[in-house]
């Protein structure tokens, strides 16, 4: 009869991983190659959202310098001139923003009924048109009308 030694706890629990043959390698390589693919993707969202929040900025300041233009040429004195069109340049923030504003006069009509002004008067009617950019290429154009109300020509 054969006598048999038993076998080490640690020596049956060696023989035991021996046959997962690295598996558990594998299985974590996977996950961190997951792991890169989620970061790399959440930096070309997160440098693409920068993008649109700096693209967004540019933009209102154009609409702002746009806005300030049409301000400024309008408290211009000859701004508002009956024969043609005048045209104004207006620079901001060390020319970082331009505006070109264009006022153009259309017509005269009478002046709205209940206004107060009677037939000595008319309304002469103007287009205003703002044409604001920035170094960044950003633009916006902005139109408004204007009325001015001036004695009737004889």
């Amino acid at each position: 009869m054969r006598k048999t030694t038993p076998v080490p706890a640690l020596l049956q629990t060696y023989r035991a991983h021996s046959h997962q043959r690295g598996v558990v390698l594998i299985m974590s390589l996977v996950f961190l190659m997951i792991l890169t693919i989620l970061g790399i993707s959440a930096m070309g969202t997160s440098s693409l959202e920068e993008k649109m929040s700096g693209n967004i900025q540019e933009s209102t300041h154009a609409f702002q310098a746009g806005e300030s233009g049409l301000s400024q040429a309008f408290n211009t004195a000859g701004a508002l001139s009956l024969s043609g069109t005048t045209t104004y340049t207006f620079n901001y923030s060390s020319n970082k923003y331009k505006a070109v504003v264009d006022t153009t006069f259309k017509q005269f009509s009478t002046p709205k009924r209940g206004s107060g002004y009677g037939n000595n008067f008319d309304a002469a009617n103007f287009d205003q048109t703002a044409t604001a950019t920035t170094t960044a290429n950003a633009k916006s154009v902005i139109h408004q009308g204007i009325g001015l109300i001036v004695p009737k020509a004889n």
